[in-house]
């Protein structure tokens, strides 16, 4: 094919319209092409005339109230949620039956695929790129494929995201090939990943989840170099890919094993994409510090059930009107519309998708930092799920990472509920530099009333802390041996679970 470069500039879209028509238009249309679906007659679509009148129809819901349509889906119904058949479902962690599992419409992903490919667009053109190579992060296949009962398959690949018309660029682009997603092997994964990674000095782009997944394979590099010194110097097999000697790589590896400067490798690398928000940005610390020369732009806010920011070339994160329909519930209980946001003001984030969500409340809490051409600027500060509770202090995720963060590396805040306390885990290659922050750590959440009350009462012992050797790859392990895949995991700052089951210290 022409340059797989050039095919991705024909989705550079500029926003040419206010965000209260876009999100109106959005709406309409949503809601007349669905409005023959169980779900749409239910709340009478055909109707609904406007935003308000939506509001007053359809109840905010959650993935419980919406479990009922969805089994059916599963069982194979189909103009349930959504117009049409469920062309693939999505698994995603959670308390409800040990996951959740969420429908895609053809619409839907057609949304997600318009706010993804016009953020590749927007950086070609920003960086002015014509050749190269990208990493896209690809997770080693530890579980076998899954599909409902009739068939349809749970997780879908990378055509299922981008679009079969655009596969071809996107494998053409790659500078590890697809195939390695589909390794078994953690181990066999890992050293396939690195060894086209070396071999790739025109890499341009990486676009990773968390940091920690790139942090993990430099760290790899140490361990295997010289298994990667002996596939680059004379070439090899791997989990039935043939590898061919790249002497030229293999000296680049030698001259980085002593100078330790990823710019040797890479030498052309001009951006990382990964999380950098609320409880990643600690982790995006300590990558910054391995790669000083690329810029590192925070990755929007993308989940499983919506797209609903990308970063803009101020690597501010910008609402995609135009892919979804939003409402943001305050701490008061109030809704707001896009354009009614308020410049430092936290919300959640309240999704309506082509894909049968319809007013559905994601926990996700974003902080409103200003606006780009009347589309707000959103960050993303925390789950607002994720609460813990001793005696009373109700510690929330948001609250704990603004807490953490001006620590460096690895740090998760743990409930130690036989002394009624917490305590505080800390990476022990980041123990000196952090050690003049520890003591500020239990000031910075008494800045919650009921946890510096529950202190000044004795009924929450003092915070202490505990320092653990590798604890990012000790977390990804056990999440791992729970069946998630290694580029998806997330370490949060507040772990409610029994961290003595998760790490050694």
């Amino acid at each position: 094919m022409n340059n797989p470069w050039q095919h991705f500039t024909q989705y550079l879209k500029p926003t040419i319209q206010s965000t209260v028509i876009a999100q109106q238009q959005w709406l309409a249309e949503c809601l007349a092409y669905n409005q023959q679906s169980a779900y749409g007659q239910h709340y009478h679509f055909a109707s609904i005339h406007n935003i308000a009148e939506y509001q007053a129809q359809v109840p905010v819901t959650n993935y419980e109230l919406l479990s009922p349509w969805i089994e059916k889906l599963l069982q194979g119904e189909t103009n349930q949620l959504f117009n049409g058949e469920v062309v693939a479902f999505e698994k995603t962690g959670g308390s409800y039956s040990g996951g959740k599992l969420f429908p895609y419409s053809a619409r839907g992903l057609k949304d997600f695929r318009h706010a993804l490919l016009n953020w590749l667009a927007e950086l070609i053109a920003q960086y002015k790129i014509t050749q190269g190579k990208v990493y896209w992060a690809l997770s080693p296949a530890t579980a076998q494929p899954q599909t409902t009962a009739n068939g349809i398959a749970i997780g879908g690949g990378d055509s299922l995201y981008l679009g079969n018309e655009n596969l071809a660029a996107f494998m053409a682009l790659s500078a590890v090939p697809l195939s390695v997603g589909q390794v078994n092997s953690v181990e066999d994964w890992q050293l396939l990943t690195l060894y086209y990674l070396l071999c790739s000095d025109d890499l341009v782009i990486i676009s990773i989840w968390s940091p920690s997944f790139l942090i993990q394979l430099l760290k790899a590099i140490q361990q295997q170099q010289n298994k990667l010194l002996d596939l680059l110097n004379n070439g090899g097999m791997v989990a039935g890919h043939i590898l061919e000697k790249d002497v030229g790589a293999a000296q680049r590896l030698q001259q980085y094993l002593s100078q330790q400067q990823t710019q040797i490798i890479w030498p052309n690398l001009a951006l990382i994409s990964c999380w950098a928000d609320a409880s990643s940005a600690m982790q995006a610390k300590v990558l910054a510090d391995y790669f000083p020369y690329p810029d590192i732009q925070p990755k929007g806010l993308l989940s499983t059930e919506a797209v609903i920011t990308v970063p803009n070339q101020a690597n501010e994160a910008v609402l995609c009107t135009a892919s979804n329909f939003y409402e943001f519930l305050d701490k008061q209980g109030k809704i707001y519309l896009a354009h009614e946001l308020e410049v430092q003001q936290s919300y959640q984030v309240i999704v309506t998708t082509n894909s049968g969500l319809y007013r559905y409340n994601t926990t996700d809490i974003v902080a409103c930092l200003g606006y780009q051409q009347n589309r707000p600027i959103l960050k993303f500060v925390g789950r607002a799920g994720i609460v813990s509770d001793l005696v009373g202090e109700k510690l929330t995720e948001s609250f704990v990472n603004q807490c953490l963060a001006p620590l460096k590396g690895f740090a998760m805040l743990c409930t130690n509920k036989q002394q009624c306390s917490y305590i505080l885990l800390i990476d022990k290659n980041y123990f000196a530099e952090n050690i003049h922050i520890l003591i500020t750590i239990e000031q910075a959440l008494c800045n919650n009333p009921q946890y510096e009350y529950a202190r000044k009462l004795n009924q929450l012992a003092p915070l202490t802390y505990k320092v653990i050797d590798v604890p990012e790859k000790q977390y990804l392990t056990w999440q791992l041996a729970k069946g998630k895949r290694l580029g998806d995991i997330k370490i949060p700052a507040l772990f409610l679970g029994d961290w003595k089951k998760v790490f050694q210290a």
